[in-house]
């Protein structure tokens, strides 16, 4: 495990690609979002180095916790590397990272259709809580 650094961005796309946004990443989101205060971008990389899975958490202050609140925005295991423990270390390294923070709560979305990836969260010690996702449309692209 390791931090992404600019050098990263293609295999990002790629690993985007692979949960299902084809033009979710370009290079300048890349570097913005690599350079951001409040981002974390975590890889897994294989022996040369080339990153077979991605972590992203972003973490700002919240007024209701009366602290820090850590996001998981993205989490993807290339095909290849799924059912390795790949996954559960990445998870464990945002876990670290956010009681390094001091954070209150860790968050995360995942899509209903997406069922191995709700057990999986269930699984490493997520709960699933009642809550609801809403978007303002016009701003939706």
């Amino acid at each position: 495990m390791r931090a992404a650094r600019r050098g990263d961005a293609d295999a990002i796309s790629a690993l985007l690609r692979e949960l299902g946004y084809p033009n979710a990443s370009d290079m300048s989101t890349v570097h913005w979002v690599l350079s951001h205060p409040e981002m974390d971008v975590m890889v897994a990389a294989d022996a040369m180095d080339k990153p077979i899975a991605l972590l992203t958490l972003s973490h700002r202050p919240q007024l209701r916790l009366k602290g820090r609140i850590v996001t998981i925005d993205e989490l993807v295991v290339s095909e290849a590397w799924r059912r390795k423990g790949v996954g559960r270390a990445l998870l464990k390294r945002a876990v670290e990272r956010a009681r390094a923070l001091t954070a209150k709560r860790i968050e995360l979305i995942t899509h209903g259709a997406r069922t191995e990836s709700k057990a999986f969260y269930l699984a490493c010690g997520f709960t699933q809580v009642d809550s609801n996702v809403m978007r303002f449309g016009e701003l939706d692209r």
